[in-house]
Protein backbone atom coordinates (compact mmCIF):
# COMPACT_ATOMS: atom_id res chain seq x y z
CA UNK A 1 0.00 0.00 0.00
CA UNK A 2 1.04 3.64 -0.27
CA UNK A 3 2.34 5.75 2.58
CA UNK A 4 1.77 9.49 2.82
CA UNK A 5 3.81 11.22 0.15
CA UNK A 6 4.32 8.04 -1.92
CA UNK A 7 2.53 6.89 -5.04
CA UNK A 8 -0.19 4.24 -4.60
CA UNK A 9 0.70 0.68 -5.46
CA UNK A 10 -1.23 -1.31 -8.02
CA UNK A 11 -4.79 -1.92 -6.85
CA UNK A 12 -4.71 0.82 -4.19
CA UNK A 13 -7.56 3.22 -4.95
CA UNK A 14 -7.94 5.08 -1.67
CA UNK A 15 -5.11 6.54 0.32
CA UNK A 16 -4.12 10.18 0.67
CA UNK A 17 -6.23 12.06 -1.92
CA UNK A 18 -6.70 15.69 -2.88
CA UNK A 19 -10.42 16.45 -3.06
CA UNK A 20 -12.13 17.76 -6.17
CA UNK A 21 -12.97 21.46 -6.04
CA UNK A 22 -16.49 21.45 -4.60
CA UNK A 23 -16.96 25.22 -4.90
CA UNK A 24 -18.56 24.54 -8.28
CA UNK A 25 -19.61 21.42 -10.16
CA UNK A 26 -21.49 21.21 -13.44
CA UNK A 27 -23.23 18.15 -14.89
CA UNK A 28 -23.56 18.35 -18.68
CA UNK A 29 -26.05 15.95 -20.28
CA UNK A 30 -28.04 15.27 -23.45
CA UNK A 31 -31.43 16.84 -22.75
CA UNK A 32 -32.90 15.38 -25.93
CA UNK A 33 -32.28 11.75 -24.93
CA UNK A 34 -35.26 9.83 -23.58
CA UNK A 35 -32.85 7.38 -21.91
CA UNK A 36 -31.54 10.29 -19.82
CA UNK A 37 -34.62 12.47 -19.39
CA UNK A 38 -37.61 10.39 -18.29
CA UNK A 39 -41.07 11.89 -18.66
CA UNK A 40 -42.53 8.78 -17.04
CA UNK A 41 -40.49 8.98 -13.81
CA UNK A 42 -39.69 12.73 -13.91
CA UNK A 43 -36.01 11.89 -13.55
CA UNK A 44 -32.65 12.79 -15.04
CA UNK A 45 -30.14 9.93 -15.18
CA UNK A 46 -26.42 10.29 -14.51
CA UNK A 47 -24.45 7.27 -13.34
CA UNK A 48 -22.76 8.01 -9.98
CA UNK A 49 -23.98 11.62 -9.86
CA UNK A 50 -22.46 13.99 -7.27
CA UNK A 51 -25.62 15.81 -6.19
CA UNK A 52 -26.90 15.86 -2.61
CA UNK A 53 -30.47 15.89 -1.38
CA UNK A 54 -31.77 19.47 -1.07
CA UNK A 55 -28.94 21.17 -3.00
CA UNK A 56 -29.81 24.30 -4.93
CA UNK A 57 -28.79 24.02 -8.61
CA UNK A 58 -29.13 26.16 -11.72
CA UNK A 59 -30.47 24.65 -14.97
CA UNK A 60 -29.52 25.77 -18.51
CA UNK A 61 -30.49 24.33 -21.90
CA UNK A 62 -27.00 24.92 -23.33
CA UNK A 63 -28.27 26.63 -26.45
CA UNK A 64 -30.92 24.02 -27.18
CA UNK A 65 -34.57 23.83 -26.24
CA UNK A 66 -35.84 23.61 -22.66
CA UNK A 67 -36.83 20.29 -21.16
CA UNK A 68 -40.59 20.37 -20.68
CA UNK A 69 -41.38 21.80 -17.23
CA UNK A 70 -37.96 23.49 -16.81
CA UNK A 71 -36.76 27.00 -17.72
CA UNK A 72 -33.16 27.78 -18.62
CA UNK A 73 -31.37 29.96 -16.04
CA UNK A 74 -33.78 29.00 -13.26
CA UNK A 75 -32.85 27.71 -9.79
CA UNK A 76 -34.18 24.28 -8.72
CA UNK A 77 -33.60 21.91 -5.80
CA UNK A 78 -32.28 18.35 -5.91
CA UNK A 79 -34.32 15.32 -4.90
CA UNK A 80 -31.86 12.42 -4.63
CA UNK A 81 -33.70 9.55 -6.29
CA UNK A 82 -30.85 7.04 -6.01
CA UNK A 83 -27.27 6.44 -6.97
CA UNK A 84 -27.83 7.21 -10.64
CA UNK A 85 -30.97 9.40 -10.89
CA UNK A 86 -32.25 12.73 -9.59
CA UNK A 87 -35.48 14.68 -9.64
CA UNK A 88 -35.94 18.46 -9.39
CA UNK A 89 -38.18 20.48 -7.07
CA UNK A 90 -39.28 24.10 -7.32
CA UNK A 91 -38.31 24.92 -3.70
CA UNK A 92 -36.30 23.64 -0.78
CA UNK A 93 -39.45 22.70 1.10
CA UNK A 94 -40.77 20.74 -1.88
CA UNK A 95 -37.42 18.95 -2.12
CA UNK A 96 -37.67 18.09 1.57
CA UNK A 97 -41.16 16.66 1.05
CA UNK A 98 -40.01 14.88 -2.15
CA UNK A 99 -42.47 16.85 -4.30
CA UNK A 100 -40.89 16.75 -7.75
CA UNK A 101 -41.59 18.86 -10.82
CA UNK A 102 -43.40 17.19 -13.70
CA UNK A 103 -41.18 16.70 -16.74
CA UNK A 104 -43.52 16.81 -19.71
CA UNK A 105 -41.09 16.34 -22.57
CA UNK A 106 -37.44 16.01 -23.51
CA UNK A 107 -35.63 19.09 -24.75
CA UNK A 108 -33.38 19.67 -27.72
CA UNK A 109 -29.61 19.86 -27.74
CA UNK A 110 -26.91 17.81 -26.05
CA UNK A 111 -25.35 20.40 -23.70
CA UNK A 112 -27.95 20.90 -21.00
CA UNK A 113 -26.40 21.63 -17.57
CA UNK A 114 -27.13 21.49 -13.86
CA UNK A 115 -24.65 23.49 -11.75
CA UNK A 116 -24.18 23.36 -7.99
CA UNK A 117 -21.87 25.89 -6.37
CA UNK A 118 -20.88 27.86 -3.30
CA UNK A 119 -23.74 30.37 -3.29
CA UNK A 120 -24.37 31.30 0.35
CA UNK A 121 -27.26 28.79 0.46
CA UNK A 122 -25.82 25.30 -0.08
CA UNK A 123 -24.16 23.71 2.93
CA UNK A 124 -23.87 20.12 1.65
CA UNK A 125 -21.43 18.87 -0.99
CA UNK A 126 -20.15 15.50 -2.14
CA UNK A 127 -16.55 14.72 -1.18
CA UNK A 128 -14.88 13.26 -4.26
CA UNK A 129 -11.51 12.94 -5.94
CA UNK A 130 -10.26 12.20 -9.45
CA UNK A 131 -13.16 14.16 -11.00
CA UNK A 132 -16.03 12.37 -9.33
CA UNK A 133 -14.90 9.28 -7.42
CA UNK A 134 -16.68 9.46 -4.07
CA UNK A 135 -14.45 9.35 -1.02
CA UNK A 136 -15.26 6.82 1.70
CA UNK A 137 -15.76 8.92 4.84
CA UNK A 138 -16.42 7.33 8.22
CA UNK A 139 -15.08 10.13 10.42
CA UNK A 140 -14.82 13.87 9.90
CA UNK A 141 -11.17 13.77 10.98
CA UNK A 142 -10.36 11.88 7.77
CA UNK A 143 -10.91 15.20 5.99
CA UNK A 144 -8.72 18.27 6.14
CA UNK A 145 -10.50 21.31 4.68
CA UNK A 146 -9.56 24.95 4.35
CA UNK A 147 -11.73 27.87 3.24
CA UNK A 148 -9.77 30.90 2.07
CA UNK A 149 -6.63 29.36 3.56
CA UNK A 150 -8.14 28.89 7.05
CA UNK A 151 -8.32 25.33 8.37
CA UNK A 152 -11.86 24.32 9.32
CA UNK A 153 -12.74 22.34 12.42
CA UNK A 154 -14.13 18.81 11.92
CA UNK A 155 -17.09 17.45 13.88
CA UNK A 156 -18.51 13.94 13.74
CA UNK A 157 -22.00 15.30 13.20
CA UNK A 158 -24.43 15.87 10.34
CA UNK A 159 -25.40 19.20 11.97
CA UNK A 160 -22.09 20.83 13.00
CA UNK A 161 -22.26 24.09 14.95
CA UNK A 162 -18.86 25.17 13.66
CA UNK A 163 -16.49 24.15 10.89
CA UNK A 164 -17.78 21.08 9.08
CA UNK A 165 -19.22 17.63 9.69
CA UNK A 166 -20.17 14.70 7.51
CA UNK A 167 -23.31 12.87 6.50
CA UNK A 168 -24.04 9.64 4.66
CA UNK A 169 -22.99 9.00 1.06
CA UNK A 170 -19.66 10.93 1.28
CA UNK A 171 -21.31 14.24 2.12
CA UNK A 172 -19.48 17.23 3.60
CA UNK A 173 -21.75 19.42 5.72
CA UNK A 174 -20.64 23.00 6.47
CA UNK A 175 -22.02 24.79 9.52
CA UNK A 176 -22.28 27.95 7.41
CA UNK A 177 -22.95 28.01 3.67
CA UNK A 178 -19.80 29.10 1.80
CA UNK A 179 -20.11 32.21 -0.35
CA UNK A 180 -19.44 32.31 -4.08
CA UNK A 181 -16.15 34.14 -3.45
CA UNK A 182 -14.80 31.52 -1.01
CA UNK A 183 -11.84 29.38 -2.07
CA UNK A 184 -11.89 25.68 -1.20
CA UNK A 185 -9.01 23.23 -0.70
CA UNK A 186 -9.02 19.85 0.98
CA UNK A 187 -7.77 16.30 1.15
CA UNK A 188 -9.06 12.99 2.47
CA UNK A 189 -7.16 10.33 4.40
CA UNK A 190 -9.01 7.19 3.40
CA UNK A 191 -10.17 4.64 5.96
CA UNK A 192 -8.64 1.77 3.97
CA UNK A 193 -5.09 2.54 5.10
CA UNK A 194 -4.24 -0.58 7.06
CA UNK A 195 -0.72 0.30 8.15
CA UNK A 196 -1.95 3.11 10.40
CA UNK A 197 -4.40 3.20 13.25
CA UNK A 198 -6.80 5.89 12.05
CA UNK A 199 -8.37 6.14 15.50
CA UNK A 200 -5.23 8.00 16.56
CA UNK A 201 -6.23 10.82 14.22
CA UNK A 202 -8.51 12.35 16.85
CA UNK A 203 -9.58 15.95 17.43
CA UNK A 204 -10.00 17.63 20.82
CA UNK A 205 -12.36 20.62 20.78
CA UNK A 206 -11.92 23.11 23.61
CA UNK A 207 -13.29 26.57 24.43
CA UNK A 208 -11.42 29.70 25.44
CA UNK A 209 -12.68 31.84 28.31
CA UNK A 210 -10.16 34.68 28.28
CA UNK A 211 -8.29 33.49 31.38
CA UNK A 212 -7.46 29.78 31.07
CA UNK A 213 -4.07 29.05 29.49
CA UNK A 214 -3.72 25.30 30.14
CA UNK A 215 -5.99 22.64 28.64
CA UNK A 216 -5.93 18.86 29.11
CA UNK A 217 -6.05 16.79 25.93
CA UNK A 218 -7.75 13.41 25.61
CA UNK A 219 -4.41 11.62 25.18
CA UNK A 220 -0.66 12.23 25.16
CA UNK A 221 0.76 13.21 21.74
CA UNK A 222 4.20 11.87 20.82
CA UNK A 223 5.48 15.46 20.65
CA UNK A 224 4.31 18.99 19.84
CA UNK A 225 5.09 18.16 16.21
CA UNK A 226 2.30 15.56 16.27
CA UNK A 227 -0.40 18.11 17.01
CA UNK A 228 -2.08 20.80 14.89
CA UNK A 229 -3.62 23.50 17.08
CA UNK A 230 -6.04 26.12 15.76
CA UNK A 231 -7.99 28.94 17.40
CA UNK A 232 -11.13 29.76 15.43
CA UNK A 233 -9.51 28.03 12.45
CA UNK A 234 -6.21 29.93 12.60
CA UNK A 235 -3.21 27.61 12.95
CA UNK A 236 -1.01 28.24 16.01
CA UNK A 237 2.75 27.67 16.06
CA UNK A 238 4.30 25.58 18.88
CA UNK A 239 7.23 26.76 20.99
CA UNK A 240 10.54 24.94 20.60
CA UNK A 241 13.90 24.84 22.34
CA UNK A 242 14.96 28.27 21.11
CA UNK A 243 11.68 30.12 20.40
CA UNK A 244 8.62 30.94 22.49
CA UNK A 245 5.56 30.92 20.27
CA UNK A 246 1.83 30.40 20.76
CA UNK A 247 1.80 27.26 22.91
CA UNK A 248 3.84 24.48 24.48
CA UNK A 249 3.07 20.85 25.24
CA UNK A 250 3.92 18.80 28.34
CA UNK A 251 2.50 15.26 28.31
CA UNK A 252 -1.19 15.84 27.49
CA UNK A 253 -1.35 19.43 28.81
CA UNK A 254 -1.55 22.14 26.16
CA UNK A 255 -0.42 25.52 27.52
CA UNK A 256 -0.85 28.79 25.63
CA UNK A 257 1.44 31.78 26.15
CA UNK A 258 -1.68 33.99 26.27
CA UNK A 259 -5.15 32.81 27.24
CA UNK A 260 -7.40 32.33 24.18
CA UNK A 261 -10.16 34.92 24.10
CA UNK A 262 -13.57 34.22 25.58
CA UNK A 263 -15.82 32.35 23.15
CA UNK A 264 -13.05 31.17 20.85
CA UNK A 265 -13.00 27.54 19.73
CA UNK A 266 -9.71 25.68 20.15
CA UNK A 267 -9.05 22.60 18.08
CA UNK A 268 -6.18 20.20 18.80
CA UNK A 269 -5.87 17.68 15.98
CA UNK A 270 -3.74 14.62 16.81
CA UNK A 271 -1.79 13.62 13.70
CA UNK A 272 0.54 11.03 15.23
CA UNK A 273 -0.04 7.54 13.86
CA UNK A 274 0.70 4.21 15.48
CA UNK A 275 0.66 0.71 14.11
CA UNK A 276 -2.54 -1.03 15.27
CA UNK A 277 -0.67 -3.93 16.88
CA UNK A 278 2.92 -2.81 17.44
CA UNK A 279 4.06 0.51 18.90
CA UNK A 280 7.71 1.45 19.10
CA UNK A 281 9.40 3.91 21.42
CA UNK A 282 8.22 7.45 20.60
CA UNK A 283 10.34 9.33 23.14
CA UNK A 284 13.36 9.00 25.43
CA UNK A 285 13.96 11.42 28.32
CA UNK A 286 11.58 13.83 26.59
CA UNK A 287 13.44 13.64 23.27
CA UNK A 288 12.17 12.20 19.98
CA UNK A 289 13.78 11.06 16.76
CA UNK A 290 17.21 9.43 16.47
CA UNK A 291 18.09 9.88 20.17
CA UNK A 292 21.63 9.62 21.57
CA UNK A 293 22.42 9.18 25.27
CA UNK A 294 23.58 12.40 26.92
CA UNK A 295 25.92 12.81 29.88
CA UNK A 296 22.97 14.14 31.86
CA UNK A 297 20.93 10.94 31.41
CA UNK A 298 20.78 8.90 34.61
CA UNK A 299 21.75 5.43 33.50
CA UNK A 300 23.55 3.85 36.53
CA UNK A 301 23.67 5.42 40.00
CA UNK A 302 26.63 4.34 42.20
CA UNK A 303 26.56 4.69 45.98
CA UNK A 304 28.93 3.75 48.77
CA UNK A 305 27.49 3.40 52.28
CA UNK A 306 24.51 5.49 51.24
CA UNK A 307 26.66 8.28 49.82
CA UNK A 308 26.22 9.01 46.14
CA UNK A 309 29.42 8.66 44.13
CA UNK A 310 27.92 9.69 40.80
CA UNK A 311 25.93 8.68 37.75
CA UNK A 312 27.80 6.52 35.29
CA UNK A 313 27.44 4.50 32.11
CA UNK A 314 30.72 2.50 32.18
CA UNK A 315 32.27 0.53 35.05
CA UNK A 316 35.93 -0.56 34.62
CA UNK A 317 38.13 -2.73 36.89
CA UNK A 318 41.69 -1.48 36.31
CA UNK A 319 45.19 -1.06 37.83
CA UNK A 320 46.76 -2.28 41.06
CA UNK A 321 45.87 -1.37 44.61
CA UNK A 322 42.45 -0.85 46.14
CA UNK A 323 40.78 2.27 44.75
CA UNK A 324 37.53 3.64 43.32
CA UNK A 325 38.07 6.66 41.09
CA UNK A 326 35.28 8.66 39.40
CA UNK A 327 36.40 10.26 36.16
CA UNK A 328 33.58 11.93 34.22
CA UNK A 329 30.94 9.28 33.68
CA UNK A 330 33.30 6.37 34.32
CA UNK A 331 34.12 4.77 37.68
CA UNK A 332 37.48 2.97 37.83
CA UNK A 333 37.51 0.19 40.43
CA UNK A 334 40.81 -1.49 41.35
CA UNK A 335 40.77 -4.74 43.35
CA UNK A 336 44.17 -6.14 44.40
CA UNK A 337 45.00 -9.65 45.53
CA UNK A 338 47.48 -12.47 45.14
CA UNK A 339 48.48 -15.99 46.12
CA UNK A 340 46.83 -19.20 45.19
CA UNK A 341 43.98 -18.74 47.63
CA UNK A 342 42.68 -15.49 49.11
CA UNK A 343 39.71 -16.94 50.94
CA UNK A 344 39.06 -16.83 54.68
CA UNK A 345 37.77 -19.52 57.00
CA UNK A 346 37.26 -20.01 60.75
CA UNK A 347 38.44 -22.51 63.33
CA UNK A 348 38.25 -22.98 67.10
CA UNK A 349 41.33 -20.80 67.45
CA UNK A 350 39.90 -17.85 65.53
CA UNK A 351 39.93 -16.58 61.98
CA UNK A 352 42.74 -17.44 59.61
CA UNK A 353 43.45 -17.51 55.91
CA UNK A 354 43.22 -20.70 53.94
CA UNK A 355 46.80 -20.08 52.74
CA UNK A 356 50.07 -19.67 54.62
CA UNK A 357 50.86 -16.01 55.23
CA UNK A 358 54.05 -14.04 54.90
CA UNK A 359 54.39 -10.26 55.09
CA UNK A 360 57.28 -8.28 53.64
CA UNK A 361 57.74 -4.61 52.95
CA UNK A 362 58.56 -5.33 49.31
CA UNK A 363 57.17 -8.72 48.38
CA UNK A 364 56.68 -12.20 49.74
CA UNK A 365 59.50 -14.49 48.59
CA UNK A 366 58.83 -18.17 48.13
CA UNK A 367 61.58 -18.98 50.68
CA UNK A 368 59.37 -17.94 53.62
CA UNK A 369 56.40 -20.07 52.65
CA UNK A 370 55.85 -22.78 55.24
CA UNK A 371 55.54 -26.51 54.50
CA UNK A 372 52.52 -28.62 55.34
CA UNK A 373 50.26 -26.83 57.76
CA UNK A 374 53.12 -25.08 59.56
CA UNK A 375 53.76 -21.35 59.59
CA UNK A 376 57.25 -20.41 58.48
CA UNK A 377 57.13 -17.07 60.23
CA UNK A 378 56.64 -13.37 59.76
CA UNK A 379 59.56 -11.74 58.03
CA UNK A 380 60.07 -7.98 58.54
CA UNK A 381 62.78 -6.57 56.29
CA UNK A 382 66.13 -7.69 57.72
CA UNK A 383 64.62 -8.66 61.07
CA UNK A 384 62.62 -11.78 61.78
CA UNK A 385 59.81 -12.81 64.08
CA UNK A 386 59.09 -16.52 64.00
CA UNK A 387 56.23 -18.20 65.81
CA UNK A 388 56.86 -21.77 64.75
CA UNK A 389 59.11 -24.71 65.47
CA UNK A 390 60.64 -24.86 62.01
CA UNK A 391 62.48 -22.40 59.83
CA UNK A 392 62.67 -23.34 56.19
CA UNK A 393 64.76 -21.85 53.45
CA UNK A 394 67.63 -19.37 53.63
CA UNK A 395 67.25 -16.31 55.87
CA UNK A 396 69.32 -13.34 56.99
CA UNK A 397 69.12 -11.08 60.06
CA UNK A 398 71.01 -7.95 59.16
CA UNK A 399 73.22 -5.71 61.27
CA UNK A 400 71.29 -3.70 63.86
CA UNK A 401 68.27 -6.00 63.44
CA UNK A 402 66.89 -8.45 65.94
CA UNK A 403 65.17 -11.77 65.41
CA UNK A 404 62.72 -13.37 67.81
CA UNK A 405 62.01 -17.09 67.71
CA UNK A 406 59.51 -19.00 69.83
CA UNK A 407 61.28 -22.30 70.22
CA UNK A 408 62.34 -24.87 70.15
CA UNK A 409 63.14 -24.00 66.50
CA UNK A 410 64.50 -26.41 63.94
CA UNK A 411 66.48 -24.61 61.19
CA UNK A 412 66.08 -26.67 58.02
CA UNK A 413 67.80 -24.19 55.80
CA UNK A 414 70.45 -21.51 56.33
CA UNK A 415 70.20 -18.69 58.87
CA UNK A 416 72.83 -15.96 58.65
CA UNK A 417 72.98 -13.53 61.54
CA UNK A 418 74.88 -10.20 61.52
CA UNK A 419 72.60 -8.75 64.14
CA UNK A 420 71.03 -10.48 67.13
CA UNK A 421 68.41 -13.09 67.73
CA UNK A 422 66.67 -14.60 70.71
CA UNK A 423 65.05 -17.98 71.08
CA UNK A 424 62.43 -18.25 73.80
Amino acid sequence: MAYLGHSPTTGDNENFRLLDDISTHTLTFDGSSASIVSTTNNTITKSGHRFVQGQRVTYTHGGGGNIGGLTSGTVYYIIDDGKNTIKLASSASNAASLTALNISSVGSGTAHTLTVAFDGVNTKFTASFNSGTKASIKRAAQLSISINGVMQQPYDSATPTNGYGHDSDSTIVFSTAPASTDVFWGYVLASSIVSFNVSDNDVDTLNGDGSTTSFTLSKVPASAKDLIVTIDGVVQYPSDGSNTRAYSLAANVLTFVSAPANGTVIQARHIGFADPTVSGVTGFYGRTGNVSILDSDSIVAIQSAGTSIGTVRTLNFVGTGNSIILSGNTVDVSISGGGADTGFSTSTSGIHTTSNVGINTNDIPASITGVGNSFQGMYVSNGMIIYDNELNGNHYIGTNFNGLMAGPVVVNGSLTVDGHYVVV
